[in-house]
C-alpha cells in the first residue's frame, strides 16, 4: 500500500530529525546526533516489523511482561539502594535490576503467553464467552490427518484448541523419521499446524503443560483433558476407547465425517466413475467423492466411464457404507424391453 509506505517514510524522517535535534542540543555534535536519530528510528521500524508479524496475543504478552518488569525492577532497586553499602553505586543497581528483571519477565511472558488467562479479556467478543466452551486438546493423529484445518476455517471449532508440547515433540519425531512415508506425514502435520496458527479467528494454543509422572502420550492426553475439563480431538479409535473408559469426552473427526455423508435411499440418482471390476463378473466398482464404495451392477462393461446410476440398496458395515446401484441406461433398456414384450403379447 503506497499510503502506508508514505506514512512510514514520513515518520522515519520526522523521528530522525527530532532525536537528532535532542542529541545535538545535549552537546554531542551534528554527526553523533544524525547517527543517533537514524539508529533510533531504524530500531523503532524494526519493532514495528516484529509487532505486525506476531499474533496480537504474543505482543500483548510481551508488553505486559515488560510493564510488570519495569515496575518490579524499580521498586526492588529503590529498596535495595537504601542499604548504605550500595548507596554509592545506586545508578548501576537500577540499571542492573532493570536489565535483569526486564529480560526474565519479558521472556517468561512471551513463552508462557498461552497460559496467561488475563490476556483472554482482549479476545472476548460480544455475545460470546470462551468460558462456556470446553477447550479441545488435539492429538498427533488429527494433526497429521489434516481435516481439522478445513473444520477450523468454517468456524465450527470454537474456544481454545490446545496442542500440548509433548504432542508437538511426537509430531517432530515423526517428521524426522528415516521412513519416507512417516516423514511425509510428520511434515504435513507441521504444515497444518502452521496454517492453523495463521487463521485470524482460530484460538490455537501451544501449551507447555505436561503430566511428567505419565509416560505414554495417550495417557498424558487423557490426564491433561481431565485436569482442564477439556475434550480430546482425535481420529485414533484406541484413544477414543481409552478416553471413554476414563470418562473423557472425545470428538472423533471420522465419526463427524461419517455423519455428514448424504443419506441415500433406493431410487436416488448418483454419478459415479467405474474404476475396476468387482467380485462378481458383471460388477463394476467406483467411489463417491467422500470415499464411499459403490458396487455397480452390470457395470463391468463401463470401466473408465462416468455413469448416472440409480441406488438399489445401501449396506452399512463396520468399515463404512457400501452402495449398490445400477446404471440408468441398463434400467431404461430393461424397461423398454419390458414394454416391447407387453406390446407384442397383446
Amino acid at each position: 500500500m503506497r499510503w502506508l509506505t508514505t506514512i512510514r517514510l514520513l515518520f522515519f524522517v520526522i523521528f530522525t530529525v527530532l532525536v537528532s535535534e535532542i542529541i545535538i542540543r545535549l552537546g554531542y555534535g551534528l554527526l553523533v546526533g544524525l547517527i543517533g536519530g537514524l539508529v533510533t528510528a531504524a530500531a523503532l521500524l524494526g519493532l514495528e516489523y516484529f509487532i505486525v508479524r506476531k499474533r496480537s496475543r504474543d505482543v500483548l504478552a510481551l508488553f505486559a511482561g515488560i510493564t510488570v518488569a519495569l515496575v518490579t525492577a524499580n521498586l526492588l532497586a529503590f529498596f535495595v539502594t537504601k542499604i548504605d553499602i550500595l548507596a554509592s553505586v545506586k545508578p548501576y543497581v537500577y540499571i542492573l535490576f532493570n536489565i535483569l528483571i526486564l529480560y526474565l519477565f519479558g521472556s517468561f511472558a512471551y513463552h508462557k503467553k498461552d497460559e496467561l488467562k488475563f490476556l483472554d479479556i482482549f479476545y472476548h467478543k460480544k455475545g460470546y464467552s470462551k468460558g462456556r466452551v470446553p477447550p479441545k486438546i488435539v492429538d498427533t493423529s488429527v494433526i497429521i490427518d489434516g481435516r481439522i484445518l478445513g473444520i477450523a476455517k468454517t468456524g465450527f471449532l470454537e474456544g481454545e484448541v490446545i496442542v500440548p508440547k509433548f504432542v508437538l515433540r511426537e509430531l517432530q519425531h515423526i517428521a524426522d523419521a528415516k521412513d519416507h512415508a512417516k516423514r511425509t506425514k510428520g511434515r504435513r502435520g507441521l504444515d497444518v499446524l502452521k496454517e492453523l496458527q495463521q487463521l485470524p479467528d482460530f484460538h490455537l494454543i501451544i501449551s507447555s503443560e505436561d503430566v511428567p509422572r505419565v509416560k505414554e502420550v495417550d495417557h498424558k492426553l487423557i490426564e491433561l483433558a481431565k485436569r482442564k475439563k477439556a475434550k480430546i480431538l482425535t481420529i485414533d479409535y484406541n484413544l477414543k476407547k481409552l478416553a471413554d473408559i476414563e470418562g473423557v469426552r472425545v470428538l472423533n473427526i471420522n465419526e463427524l465425517s461419517k455423519e455428514l455423508k448424504p443419506i441415500l435411499v433406493p431410487g436416488d440418482i448418483i454419478h459415479v466413475k467405474v474404476l475396476k471390476q468387482g467380485k462378481e463378473e458383471d460388477q463394476g466398482i467406483g467411489y463417491l467423492e467422500d470415499g464411499t464404495m459403490v458396487v455397480v451392477e452390470n457395470g463391468v462393461d463401463y470401466i473408465g466411464e462416468e455413469l448416472e446410476c440409480s441406488v438399489i440398496s445401501v449396506l452399512q458395515t463396520d468399515a463404512g457404507r457400501m452402495i449398490f446401484a445400477k446404471p440408468k441406461r441398463v434400467l431404461q433398456k430393461k424397461n423398454n424391453e419390458h414394454h416391447h414384450h407387453q406390446s407384442n403379447h397383446r
